[in-house]
């Protein structure tokens, strides 16, 4: 391991139909080069809940989701680590590699980077729990894999499928693994790329929040839904080390230099980096 002084570390998670287009990828994969040859350590970690989806209805399989988390039956297991660390995966480290990156896939399960538990039965009284729900929760990050990666040059690929502490797999929501990931690194910055622009207030993004403030903009209704966890999610993770969180979403080529100038999405720190 390398005892000079790591290089500024941003971790990038990518979901939503971003991931899945492959012209969409590509473009971020050029950027992710120019910023990895400037001397940027990045981290990508991806979801693929579309591609799982379409894996578990080829098998008979009806996805099920309870508050807009995946449920995770054992059985479904090797159908969660066939689509994330196999198809979409792979697919993205071609990509990167074919953009001239030294890209490494990895999973969460691979050297013990994630450690999980189960989130246990989230269905509603009355309904019939799933026997064992392997749908989990982050309760360790063994970060010294991704560390040797850097040291060699490699950019890691990520795809969040763990393992608990009896050695089954965990189902992963690609969003924790990256605010775990990002909290255990210390990351300067943190991006979430999906398929909105930012933190939306009557359907102009919100270009700056701190915890404060969206705390306000949730209690007066402006922040709702699917977003309220994320921002608070991303809140919590200023408080465990993280630089700054931004979201938004990747249309085309300098959306991540947009992204990363504040151009474009919204930034979610504590106030000190505007």
């Amino acid at each position: 391991m390398s005892e000079n002084k790591p290089l500024p570390l941003l971790v990038v998670k990518i979901g939503g139909k971003s991931s899945e287009d492959n012209a969409v990828t590509s473009a971020l994969a050029g950027e992710l080069k120019n910023l990895k040859e400037k001397g940027q350590r990045i981290l990508l970690v991806h979801g693929g809940g579309i591609t799982i989806s379409e894996i578990q209805k080829k098998y008979g399989i009806t996805p099920e989701f309870i508050n807009g988390l995946r449920q995770t039956a054992p059985e479904e297991i090797p159908l969660v680590d066939m689509a994330l660390a196999g198809a979409v995966n792979k697919r993205l480290v071609r990509i990167l590699r074919t953009a001239g990156i030294d890209a490494w896939g990895i999973s969460g399960a691979d050297a013990g980077i994630l450690l999980a538990e189960s989130i246990g039965n989230t269905r509603k009284s009355g309904e019939k729990p799933l026997k064992e729900n392997r749908t989990g929760r982050v309760t360790a990050v063994n970060t010294r894999p991704l560390e040797i990666l850097w040291d060699e040059g490699f950019l890691p690929v990520f795809a969040p499928p763990a393992t608990d502490k009896t050695g089954k797999g965990m189902n992963i929501n690609a969003d924790e693994a990256a605010l775990a990931l990002a909290a255990a690194l210390k990351a300067e910055q943190l991006i979430f790329i999906s398929d909105v622009p930012g933190v939306l207030d009557s359907g102009e993004v919100i270009r700056h929040l701190t915890p404060e403030s969206a705390e306000e903009k949730i209690s007066g209704g402006v922040i709702s839904g699917g977003m309220i966890p994320k921002v608070r999610s991303a809140a919590g993770a200023l408080k465990e080390g993280v630089g700054s969180v931004i979201i938004g979403d990747y249309t085309k080529p300098g959306d991540l230099d947009a992204l990363l100038s504040g151009r474009k999405g919204t930034l979610i720190d504590t106030g000190g980096n505007k």
